[in-house]
């Protein structure tokens, strides 16, 4: 991590912030939640009290505040004065709540087309308005505004993205643990999780998100390139269902999340059908990913973006788990099938120098099977010739008299040259350049694991250096 970062990895599970944020959309059981200070069971051992409610109608923000809850000794839940874990959780698109700040505004204007977060717009409110989360509206100078203002009951105010306004929050709910040993995070659904990222992200605290939309262009030049470098994939979640176009992608495939993303299954039926999207002419592409988007995230038929068991389902520790049965989920990142426990911030990998050893024999193994093949392919071209070499003798010695009395060794020479592929120092019949690129791909592979295999006998030379260092240490 670059020097200053210091990001605490929650030990909340995958599963509890799933719960999480499917409760940030049900805003009136939230609120009713605070307002009778009783907590939110996710689990018999996971009970959580909202501490507060954010909403903003101008903007369309949807944010509720979540302390852990403590078991006291009499068996009861209670709200902890000191919790462990507090995390901000935010709540998707919600269309017929709010089409025009959630779909136009936010979907639409930042998360697709990358306008700024942090743009400031004017708003009309009463001179003496305690709660300005819903205004008279958005000032655009009409007369009858600046009639209102010249009446001196009525001022302007300023506020930004509701993108803007979850980082906004997430800084003040971060200041005002400072110092403590409570942990802050983030959650959200969609665009929800879009605004967990872009927050986490800004606040160095660690994030879950669901089926969100990439928001990497929306942070500074600076901070893109820290997240390209890597540096927050232990500490950003972006869990996606591969075939889900506002997580994986509305168009192309997104290049990364602001962290780790972890596909929940195979991409390579959902990329199978992207590439088929986007086959044909420009109208075609436009038409059939228009239709897969409203089929699938409007109509959910089939569900692909939905924060329901559809999409996500757990193991028994809570994490995010294959919905398919297998045992792997897909890390985006390393573009590998790995246990979910394995990625990002959870379960340790356990190496010890023999294991390290025995999986530097068996790169190597596999290493030198790729160099024969690469052997091979080079010298494909020397049977060939030989091939061809036989071929032409066969033939030269049959023109000119039998069943080809009228041919002369030249139209053995013409026909070879027009069936061939190419003629570059003699007939060619395969493609040269894709037997290039093969080579040049097994070459490229084995560059990779020469580096993986060294690597893996440097883990297990150093790990038997510490410990003979250790043990001379403790004679």
């Amino acid at each position: 991590m670059p020097k200053g970062k210091e990001i605490t990895v929650s030990n909340v599970t995958d599963k509890e912030y799933y719960r999480l944020s499917q409760a940030a959309y049900h805003y009136k059981m939230l609120a009713l939640h605070m307002k009778y200070k009783t907590p939110y069971k996710i689990s018999k051992t996971s009970y959580w009290y909202v501490e507060k409610v954010k909403q903003d109608s101008d903007t369309g923000l949807d944010a509720f505040v979540f302390s852990k809850g403590i078991k006291s000794k009499n068996g009861k839940w209670i709200k902890s004065k000191s919790p462990e874990n507090v995390v901000v959780a935010f709540a998707g698109t919600d269309i017929a709540k709010d089409p025009i700040n959630d779909g136009v505004k936010a979907d639409g204007g930042n998360i697709v087309f990358g306008s700024d977060p942090k743009k400031e717009a004017h708003y009309i409110v009463e001179k003496d308005a305690k709660d300005t989360s819903k205004t008279l509206g958005k000032y655009n100078g009409t007369p009858s505004q600046d009639a209102k203002l010249t009446t001196g009951k009525y001022k302007l105010m300023t506020k930004t993205s509701q993108i803007d306004q979850a980082d906004q929050l997430v800084r003040s709910v971060k200041k005002k643990y400072a110092g403590t040993s409570t942990i802050i995070s983030t959650t959200g659904h969609s665009l929800g999780g879009a605004e967990a990222e872009y927050s986490a992200v800004n606040n160095d605290v660690y994030a879950v998100a669901f089926n969100s939309p990439s928001v990497v262009k929306l942070h500074d030049e600076e901070t893109q390139k820290e997240i390209n470098s890597g540096i927050y994939d232990p500490y950003i979640r972006s869990i996606i269902n591969p075939d889900d176009m506002v997580g994986a992608g509305y168009w192309n495939e997104y290049d990364r999340h602001n962290g780790t993303t972890i596909y929940t299954k195979n991409p390579s039926l959902s990329q199978f059908s992207r590439k088929q999207r986007l086959d044909g002419k420009l109208s075609e592409q436009i038409g059939k990913n228009l239709a897969y988007f409203f089929t699938t995230v409007i109509l959910r038929n089939p569900d692909t973006h939905g924060l329901n068991e559809a999409n996500f389902v757990f193991d028994r520790n809570g994490t995010i788990a294959n919905p398919n049965g297998d045992e792997l989920v897909f890390d985006k990142n390393l573009g590998a099938l790995l246990p979910a426990g394995a990625i990002g911030s959870a379960d340790t990998i356990k190496v010890t120098p023999t294991n390290a050893k025995k999986l530097a024999e068996k790169v190597q193994a596999m290493t030198e099977d790729l160099r024969t093949m690469k052997k091979e392919a080079q010298n494909a071209y020397q049977e060939h010739d030989e091939k061809i070499a036989e071929l032409k003798t066969e033939f030269y010695g049959q023109v000119g008299h039998g069943l080809y009395d009228q041919l002369q060794a030249q139209d053995v020479t013409n026909t070879i040259e027009d069936i061939a592929l190419s003629y570059d120092k003699g007939p060619i019949f395969y493609d040269t350049q894709a037997e290039q690129a093969f080579i040049d791909s097994l070459q490229a592979a084995i560059t990779d694991l020469e580096e993986i295999g060294g690597f893996l006998h440097k883990i297990a030379d150093e790990f038997q250096e510490k410990d003979q260092m250790l043990a001379n240490w403790l004679r």
